[in-house]
């Protein structure tokens, strides 16, 4: 596994969670209304506090190899193997490509 699938796998993962959090909320709020009764309106209040755990974690994934944080300037499309956007390549803390594995080959 490179780095890149590794960082890919994470902010999928905060993807899925923040996306989940976000359509129980709106789920809640429909059906029940805002002001409808006070536990759905605090339970949709969680869900969207939940959606904003994700999203601040999705910013904090580490680089595997210096633990610096690249989840803020690598976006879900610049991890992408191919496509038109522009890709990240590298950690700015390191400097480790994001093509290489996950664990350092053996000397």
């Amino acid at each position: 596994m490179t780095i890149r699938d590794y960082l890919r796998q994470r902010k999928a993962r905060y993807l899925g969670i923040g996306t989940a959090c976000l359509v129980l909320a709106a789920g809640l709020t429909l059906a029940h209304g805002i002001w409808g009764h006070a536990i759905y309106s605090a339970a949709a209040l969680v869900f969207v506090l939940g959606y904003v755990a994700c999203v601040v974690l999705s910013r904090s994934i580490a680089c595997p190899r210096c633990k610096s944080a690249v989840g803020g300037y690598t976006t879900w499309l610049s991890l992408r193997p191919s496509g038109s956007f522009r890709r990240t390549n590298y950690c700015a803390g390191c400097g480790t490509s994001f093509d290489e594995p996950v664990i350092p080959p053996r000397t």
